[in-house]
């Protein structure tokens, strides 16, 4: 099982949401890029507003069309089925800010969002433990 961060306007974080985090609206190149795998885990980062939000858990390896009733700001045609495995009340969403010198995955980027630009980014076993632990810790 590998832990990844995904990246999501609130906008669609919204739509996630309001389904009960059941799909993930995903980039068909990048996923089969990356290849996140079932039982992964994924952290939501919410761009702009720069907090993570959530974690969910990967159901299949296969991609699938987006429902109907989806309203995404960018046009997912496929998504992938996923479950919450844990939602923090949004008064509770981690900064970036809190993380970003705790990371490996960050030490060595000169601007972070450029990187997250390019996510899902894997996270190593070092950086899934140090978040893992600060997501569950709140």
């Amino acid at each position: 099982m590998d832990n990844w961060i995904f990246v999501e306007s609130y906008h669609n974080w919204q739509q996630d949401f309001k389904n009960d985090f059941k799909y993930l609206g995903i980039d068909v190149k990048k996923f089969q890029l990356r290849k996140p795998k079932k039982g992964d885990q994924i952290f939501t980062y919410i761009s702009k507003i720069k907090k993570i939000s959530d974690q969910r858990e990967i159901l299949s390896d296969e991609i699938v069309d987006t429902p109907d009733g989806f309203n995404y700001d960018k046009i997912f045609t496929k998504c992938i089925p996923t479950k919450l495995v844990k939602l923090l009340p949004e008064e509770n969403w981690i900064k970036l800010d809190e993380v970003i010198n705790k990371l490996e995955l960050f030490a060595t980027s000169k601007s972070p969002g450029l990187k997250l630009l390019n996510a899902p980014l894997k996270l190593n076993s070092f950086d899934s433990k140090i978040l893992s632990n600060i997501f569950f810790n709140r």
